[in-house]
């Protein structure tokens, strides 16, 4: 029998997902009985293993960062190597990203890993401050046009806020506020661009359903294949096992 955690709730289906540490969770609707839900996930048994089998390759994929010089970051999909530039005072430190050399510096007098760890993601949470407004405003106008063919209108963008997730990439409120993963800095833009459209059609659809997706594809032909890639790869967007 496999062994899962039960969380009842009001919903029309059963779900299953296996965690990062392979551990199984279910999400059942409210009433529904407990035999059942077993028979369920029983029947599932073979899948959930096949589960459990992906998530320990994609685990074994995640960077294990020594937060040292020398040591590889992501920014926008392309590797940039770490180096030091000394500076006399324990202040912030400087941190800038150069383009042409591939490089990630960090011009500091403190060198410890936990220091830079946070440095680092000062910085790309403020390159995400940036970064996400632009797309949105980019898009924005697309996504209405779309909305307007399919016979909707959408709202303004009330707020948009950089989180730092562990399971998402970013969310919508009927309110208009976005939040995003400041980890999407370092996947490809098209990647980033498709997590910027999925929550700007929301503001049409607060749901998955067909028509939702058509808009999306609508705006972005090729939408599935960044979809596809976060799913595949957004372990390597994980710092975890770092410095701490």
């Amino acid at each position: 029998m496999v062994a899962y955690q039960l969380t009842w709730g009001k919903r029309k289906s059963l779900s299953i997902m296996v965690g990062r540490d392979g551990a199984v969770h279910v999400k059942a609707p409210n009433g529904l009985p407990k035999y059942k839900i077993d028979q369920l996930v029983q029947r599932k048994a073979g899948w959930i293993e096949k589960k459990r089998a992906e998530v320990c390759l994609l685990e074994q994929k995640i960077p294990a960062h020594s937060f040292q010089e020398g040591d590889h970051f992501l920014i926008f999909g392309e590797a940039y190597r770490l180096v030091f530039c000394n500076r006399q005072s324990k202040g912030s430190a400087e941190v800038r990203a150069d383009q042409e050399n591939k490089l990630l510096v960090i011009g500091t007098a403190d060198t410890a890993p936990p220091h830079i760890q946070k440095e680092l993601e000062g910085w790309y949470i403020r390159q995400a401050k940036q970064v996400f407004p632009a797309r949105v405003s980019l898009y924005y106008s697309q996504v209405a046009q779309m909305a307007g063919r399919m016979g909707k209108e959408i709202g303004s963008v009330n707020r948009i806020s950089i989180r730092n997730q562990k399971t998402r990439w970013g969310s919508c409120s009927s309110k208009g506020n976005l939040n995003f993963n400041w980890r999407l800095l370092m996947a490809p833009n098209e990647a980033l661009d498709y997590v910027v459209v999925h929550e700007l059609c929301h503001f049409a659809y607060l749901d998955h359903s067909k028509l939702f997706w058509q808009m999306v594809e609508g705006v972005l032909p090729g939408f599935r294949e960044q979809k596809e890639w976060l799913k595949a790869n957004g372990a390597l967007l994980d710092w975890e096992g770092g410095a701490g």
